[in-house]
């Protein structure tokens, strides 16, 4: 296997979907998944940078704040483990990523009438525990494109990047002296997108398993799986004072929002160029180093992060966006693909993305809002702690998996 591209079609995987694939090109299918990761970063190009001023304008403090975000990436792990599971019983992927569309858009809607830390927090525990466990359902059924049509994931997953930059952008125009509440109708326009764009995703499926063994425990058997989860986790989650705090302490610290949503759309600038490269670094790296170098940009990231506000610095920094989270994520991608069967990919990725974006990144945002509320720039030195614990769990990766 050379990066992301599979030869050989796997067409007797298709249970039921046989004239469905026969009529679907690869073209056809990357733009319908690049059209769906399209949608799906619009409304986290939003809230990832937006969200945190939304919850401060209803008065929520930092901590609060840190908290309602922890608890959704908290609730993901049940709420993932189990939708990922139930995917790999029945190896159906579409009908669960409408569902979460469906229903995250009437969440959106409810929001607006949460004025509470209560309700606030009720309300995003549905909505952002749907939409995080999105992405492993949709990277789930990317891998079966990858494997059975060539499909090149970062080529597709770039689209989700870019939407983020256009959202992060364009919001902070849109939002330069506005109200914090035009945050909310900005994500509930993004999911509109998003119940259209799911509706057009191709139906991939797997075998069923039925449900004598749950699909998880063959996943954790996997040699290095668990070493592979915590390493590619404790990288994930260094971004949580970024994506949790820096926009406030951007703000504070004297820049505009438009400056703020021009620096957002800088790292994801990063993000594409990694991604349009990614099959490249995974033949020239392999997973286990490009973790290594994800590792090491996380420390330099966060540690300039930790002293300064000066703009200049913060353009330079920024560029490291593409290394700490695309390379990080790729190189998941890829050792998934590598080491797990497709009929337990869906599990896989629940629990690769339960663990990483849900448990660890959870307790990670609690940390910094906590952090952040006594000593602002101590939340960042908490992320290099983070970004070093990754890099060595990434050496030890490397010297475990470099024979293979």
């Amino acid at each position: 296997m050379v990066g992301f591209q599979v030869i050989v079609k796997k067409m007797s995987h298709l249970p039921g979907d046989r004239n469905t694939w026969n009529i679907m090109s690869t073209k056809s299918l990357s733009l319908r998944l690049s059209f769906y990761y399209l949608a799906l970063f619009l409304i986290v190009g939003t809230f990832v940078p937006y969200l945190p001023l939304w919850m401060g304008g209803r008065g929520l403090s930092s901590e609060q704040i840190g908290l309602v975000l922890a608890v959704a990436l908290w609730a993901k792990i049940p709420v993932g483990l189990s939708m990922t599971g139930e995917i790999d019983y029945s190896g159906k992927r579409k009908r669960s990523l409408l569902l979460i569309a469906l229903v995250s858009l009437g969440g959106m809607i409810i929001m607006d009438y949460a004025n509470s830390f209560v309700a606030i927090l009720l309300v995003w525990l549905l909505v952002g525990t749907l939409l995080t466990t999105a992405m492993p359902i949709a990277d789930s059924l990317s891998l079966l494109a990858a494997n059975r049509s060539g499909v090149r994931y970062g080529k597709v997953r770039r689209w989700g990047s870019i939407s983020f930059i256009i959202a992060s952008v364009a919001g902070g125009w849109y939002l330069q002296g506005r109200a914090s509440d035009d945050v909310l109708w900005l994500m509930v326009g993004g999911t509109v997108l998003l119940v259209i764009a799911t509706m057009l995703m191709p139906d991939l499926r797997t075998e069923p398993r039925g449900r004598n063994r749950p699909a998880i425990l063959d996943v954790l058997k996997s040699p290095n799986f668990l070493l592979f989860v915590a390493t590619a986790a404790l990288l994930q989650s260094s971004h949580a004072g970024l994506y949790g705090f820096a926009s406030r302490h951007w703000i504070d610290a004297g820049l505009d929002e438009n400056t703020v949503g021009l620096l957002w759309a800088e790292g994801v600038i990063a993000e594409v160029i990694i991604f349009s490269a990614g099959g490249f670094l995974v033949a020239k790296f392999g997973p286990a180093r490009l973790l290594m170098l994800a590792g090491l940009a996380g420390m330099v990231r966060w540690g300039v992060l930790s002293q300064t506000t000066e703009l200049p610095v913060l353009i330079a920094i920024q560029a490291l966006h593409g290394l700490t989270f695309s390379g990080t994520h790729i190189a998941a991608f890829a050792f998934i693909m590598q080491n797990v069967q497709e009929e337990q990919s869906a599990s896989a990725q629940g629990l690769f993305d339960s663990l990483a974006m849900g448990l660890f990144f959870g307790l990670s945002m609690a940390a910094a809002g906590w952090v952040y509320e006594r000593a602002t720039s101590d939340a960042f030195l908490l992320m290099t702690t983070l970004s070093l614990a990754g890099g060595l769990g990434a050496t030890l990766l490397y010297w475990r998996t470099r024979n293979n």
